[in-house]
């Protein structure tokens, strides 16, 4: 699918060139102004930015379509205010919002925008918005705070090279093979740095770590369940990505008529919440249980964090002793030389 910009307000995904040509003809656009242009989806912090303001548009009494209809572009950078215009343009066309916005919502939260119900209530789309939001912020914390990390154990490494390659410069060594290995961890530090920076390292995380994918899933399901959502028609729209068919089943035993507490993955609670959940069919409660968990999760998930950020610096230490080592066996390994003592 390629993007072409027919006009200031119309930018829609074609095929072809002249199926873009045929649209301008039939609308009477002039086909002068067409051009194919190379659309992505939002960068992190540019996509926060545009869903708090559709959420405050939502909020201040909009429908989810009204506000992605009106809102204004003219706040956002050339490259964004040509995805808010696409994204309008696709609406007039009659595409479905979930649709639309999968095209756009970064990778984490693509799928969060496919569970946006076409026929269902007001709240549970903004409630899957919401969620969005906590996700994508989530995401961004996580990136700045695994960036800060990097950045003294990346020092420590750079300075080490240098140490080395001053070392081989002074002793008139040749420098090709330090300054290969220095170049290459260079770009592999660079590379990192765009991979965490660029939100690429959240969904790495949730799709191989089991607690991130957990209280994901357990935040949109309190959310679609606030807005009034039954149990069973939230867990079918759950129904996808690493976790899918522990969803499906929860699913059919909804179906079957099983409660709640047997339907819902055990795994997904403390044996604490699970005597609670077991205690639904009194309390009329499920809110309480799943936000405990999701409370549960979510420090879990700091706690990885937190070791992960403890280990970066302890990786880039042992990586610069390594050189360091090197540097300082070159410099003293003559003096060790017994010829040096005159024996």
């Amino acid at each position: 699918m390629r993007w072409f910009f027919i006009s200031e307000r119309c930018i829609l995904p074609f095929q072809h060139k002249s199926e873009a040509y045929e649209f301008a003809v039939v609308n009477q656009t002039s086909p002068k102004a067409i051009k194919e242009i190379n659309l992505r989806p939002f960068k992190p912090l540019t996509c926060l930015q545009w869903l708090n303001q559709v959420i405050r548009l939502c909020e201040n009494g909009h429908n989810l379509q009204s506000a992605l209809i009106t809102q204004e572009h003219t706040n956002f950078n050339a490259t964004s205010q040509y995805q808010i215009i696409a994204i309008r343009s696709l609406l007039h066309q009659g595409e479905s919002v979930s649709v639309v916005l999968s095209f756009f919502l970064p990778k984490s939260i693509r799928l969060i925008a496919a569970h946006i119900p076409k026929e269902g209530t007001e709240e549970s789309k903004l409630a899957a918005l919401i969620v969005s939001r906590q996700v994508l912020t989530n995401q961004i914390q996580l990136s700045q705070q695994l960036l800060k990390s990097l950045n003294y154990p990346a020092a420590i490494i750079q300075a080490a090279l240098i140490l080395a390659v001053v070392n081989k410069l002074l002793t008139h060594e040749s420098i090709i093979q330090i300054s290969t290995v220095w170049a290459g961890i260079t770009c592999m530090t660079l590379v990192f740095y765009y991979w965490v920076g660029f939100g690429y390292a959240y969904p790495f995380l949730c799709k191989h770590i089991a607690s991130f994918r957990k209280y994901n899933t357990l935040s949109m399901l309190l959310a679609l369940l606030k807005s009034g959502e039954p149990l069973q028609n939230a867990i079918s729209r759950l129904c996808s990505g690493k976790d899918q068919l522990q969803l499906y089943k929860c699913m059919l035993l909804l179906r079957s008529g099983a409660a709640a507490d047997e339907a819902l993955p055990h795994c997904w609670f403390m044996k604490t919440d699970l005597l609670q959940l077991k205690q639904l069919a009194s309390s009329g409660d499920l809110y309480t249980p799943i936000e405990k968990a999701i409370r549960y999760w979510k420090d879990r998930n700091e706690s990885i964090l937190k070791r992960l950020s403890q280990a970066f610096p302890i990786l880039g230490i042992v990586i610069a002793a390594v050189f360091v080592t090197h540097t300082l066996v070159a410099l003293y390994a003559p003096l060790m030389d017994v010829n040096t003592f005159g024996f």
